[in-house]
């Protein structure tokens, strides 16, 4: 019986320790599509000058212009320090 209950309470450790670390990575994925959903929507409502509900070219040029003009801004006060 000791011999059995032994192999009982390594299986359940084991499986509790799977789960501590399992449990935050699933919730960290979460919160990275969370997040990228919204962004998504907030680029789709700022761009989408047509409204039909998705991103043509020229809507993307004029992201990927409007994301290059925020990056080099934020490089050049990154510079000015």
């Amino acid at each position: 019986m000791k011999n059995s209950a032994s192999k009982i309470t390594l299986i359940l450790s084991v499986l509790a320790l799977a789960g501590a670390f399992f449990v935050p990575a699933a919730s960290a994925q979460d919160d990275a599509a969370a997040k990228k959903a919204k962004r998504e929507a907030a680029n789709l409502k700022k761009y989408d000058k047509n409204g039909n509900g998705k991103l043509d070219e020229d809507e993307i040029a004029q992201m990927k212009k409007d994301q290059a003009e925020a990056k080099a801004k934020k490089e050049a006060e990154k510079n000015k320090k």
